[in-house]
């Protein structure tokens, strides 16, 4: 084919692969330092870890006794939320029962464990302390999932699926730009040749 064929395209790979890589920087530096976090949890063991001694309790809040109408287990957390100015992406904790309600409410600042005591009508608010730049960014890392209550974080999850069609559409286009720089071919198949065997070796090792 005529050199001038693949000049367009030549121009739209290199600047989608450019701009969509820009764009996306924060996304990326999110993903890169909680994989470094995930990779040596024992250096940052004592800023991320949650553990029981850490849940301090926040607020305490009776309410009329009816203020929680009946319904499911689901309808109950969201009403309890709501009533705590705490409504947003949460899971309901273990088997509800006749007297306690537990919830677990995402944060990015700090996660929240929350009590409905259905005999007393009081909600108990823990709270995981003290926050901390590495434990937010360990949270981003883990926000995923549409929920049409709570536009926020779908627009999160928006973000998280460019970032997946952009690290796959880099992977094509850098090998596409690559294959069309004859004088760097050579040093680029050994890369990418050295890369795939490297990652079959260690997938047949790790899968013994």
């Amino acid at each position: 084919m005529p050199s001038n064929f693949w000049l367009p395209l030549d121009r739209w790979m290199r600047a989608l692969h450019l701009y969509t890589g820009l764009f996306l920087v924060p996304w990326m530096a999110v993903y890169a330092t909680s994989g470094l976090f995930f990779n040596h949890t024992s250096w940052f063991a004592r800023w991320l870890s949650y553990s029981h001694e850490s849940l301090e309790v926040v607020r305490k809040l009776q309410l009329p006794a009816g203020a929680i109408p009946a319904g499911t287990p689901a309808q109950q957390a969201r009403a309890v939320l709501e009533k705590l100015d705490l409504d947003g992406p949460h899971q309901i904790l273990g088997d509800p029962n006749a007297k306690e309600l537990s919830i677990y409410r995402m944060s990015v600042t700090g996660d929240y464990r929350i009590s409905w005591r259905r005999d007393q009508s009081l909600a108990v608010v823990r709270r995981y302390r003290p926050y901390s730049l590495w434990r937010s960014i360990n949270s981003l890392h883990f926000t995923h999932g549409y929920d049409a209550r709570y536009p926020l974080p779908a627009l999160w999850a928006i973000t998280v699926d460019l970032v997946v069609v952009s690290i796959w559409f880099w992977i094509v286009s850098g090998i596409y730009i690559w294959a069309r720089r004859p004088l760097r071919r050579f040093w680029g198949g050994v890369c990418l040749a050295g890369g795939g065997l490297l990652f079959a070796l260690l997938v047949a090792l790790l899968c013994r």
